[in-house]
């Protein structure tokens, strides 16, 4: 047995006991705090953590003084952190990541992930397949897009946590007082489901893993990325007389072809974009400003993607003229035009002429296809068809400015450098 600060652990004996281990570790990103002297931001996780560590306790049988869970609070100040979280990794029966957008950019989580996914992986043998013994949680919920491709397959919604987390998460409930009675039953649904792996599966202990070598699971390659920026209203900043079900409280909230799809457009446009071969890197014109406008040689290709009704505000206008002096061949624009919009189609006009004014270099890149530049991409079906080939000739357009080579790109050869006759066919679908 081995006692830290108030808890105890006992480890397996000899027969294999486990009885006493922890149900679960929980991982999260730290936030950063806005000034030295706020609180401590990550106050509401740790609630949430004590929140499951009593429910754990009241339905099982663990006795005074056993571990329900761990979070990192608990390791003391001047502690061998490395050596005290891989011990913990290795004794936990369940590993619960809170879902949130720094938690994908987080190393720390990234290494977390990785050394408990290592245990589970050494203990596959006699198995059908490897151990589920991952419990996620959405802390605040993150559009698929974003989510790395290695924990898509993992199942983090459940009919018991409620429709309020899967559009709020836990932190959105907690912070709402009419939202607290689903707080506290998707509470009480999480640790019945930690308990349930955690008895079910009954993932062996074992050595503690090098923590400090382990590498994060979620490092992206940057050879490989392509970025995509949406410049598009949220529901706040539209025009008052422009329908709001188009957008929300994101640029990358935004999905021009309702009803066809229910999924926003960067969601699309990473999907075709991750078939090509590439990682997407998504984000809004104020995340990628300095590889659009000020950065002088391309770190990746790029593609915009432009809401018409940012024509209409002067602060938009201002950004694409900025994107459009710019003018790097290697950075392309599509403008999706849903064609059963009635709003769109009554101020079709005015926004094209708009865009016209505000993009002649980047309208002017589209060589042959420059009337389709102006009018947009139709239907959602047109768009999936026309980003594809877009895609693979920003592709090219990055290998004539750069002295290395991104990865190939599904369905080509090795990159090579593209002829004059290729950079002749225009971009198709890009305006």
């Amino acid at each position: 047995m081995i006692r830290r600060g108030s808890w105890e652990v006992r480890v397996p004996s000899a027969s294999g006991s486990e009885e006493h281990l922890p149900y679960f570790f929980l991982s999260y990103a730290h936030t950063p705090r806005h000034k030295p002297e706020d609180k401590n931001p990550d106050m509401w996780v740790e609630k949430l953590y004590h929140e499951l560590c009593r429910e754990v306790l009241q339905h099982t049988s663990l006795p005074s003084g056993a571990r329900p869970g761990f979070m990192d609070i608990e390791i003391p100040p001047g502690a061998e952190w490395d050596r005290r979280l891989a011990e913990e990794l290795a004794t936990c029966r369940v590993f619960v990541p809170l879902y949130s957008r720094r938690y994908f950019r987080s190393e720390q989580c990234g290494k977390e992930w990785a050394a408990f996914d290592l245990r589970r992986r050494n203990n596959v043998e006699g198995r059908q397949g490897l151990p589920e013994v991952i419990v996620p949680a959405f802390w605040i919920p993150v559009p698929d897009y974003e989510l790395p491709d290695m924990v898509k397959s993992i199942q983090f919604t459940h009919p018991d946590l409620g429709t309020h987390y899967v559009e709020r998460g836990f932190y959105g409930m907690m912070k709402i007082k009419r939202f607290r009675d689903h707080y506290k039953s998707a509470v009480d649904a999480l640790a019945h489901r930690i308990i349930e792996v955690a008895e079910g599966v009954r993932l062996p202990a074992s050595e503690p893993c090098d923590y400090a070598a382990i590498k994060s699971a979620f490092n992206r390659d940057e050879q490989r990325k392509f970025q995509i920026t949406i410049v598009a209203h949220t529901a706040e900043s539209r025009p008052v007389y422009r329908h709001d079900r188009y957008y929300g409280g994101s640029p990358l909230d935004w999905n021009p072809y309702l009803p066809s799809s229910d999924r926003s457009i960067a969601e699309t446009a990473s999907e075709i974009v991750r078939e090509l071969g590439f990682e997407p890197d998504v984000g809004t014109f104020a995340d990628h400003r300095d590889e659009l406008i000020n950065v002088a040689s391309p770190s990746c290709p790029g593609l915009v993607l432009v809401d018409p009704w940012v024509a209409t505000d002067q602060h938009h206008r201002q950004l694409l003229r900025e994107l459009d002096q710019a003018n790097k061949p290697w950075v392309g624009l599509v403008i999706p035009w849903n064609e059963t919009d009635v709003q769109l189609a009554d101020a079709a006009t005015d926004l094209r002429d708009e865009l016209r004014t505000t993009l002649p270099r980047k309208i002017a890149q589209g060589r042959l296809a420059s009337r389709k530049a102006v009018h947009g991409i139709h239907t959602l079906g047109e768009f999936e068809t026309s980003l594809r080939p877009v895609v693979q000739e920003l592709g090219s357009a990055y290998l004539r400015h750069v002295q290395t080579f991104p990865p190939e790109m599904s369905g080509t050869e090795h990159p090579s450098k593209p002829s004059i006759q290729d950079d002749q066919q225009g971009q198709r679908g890009m305006t």
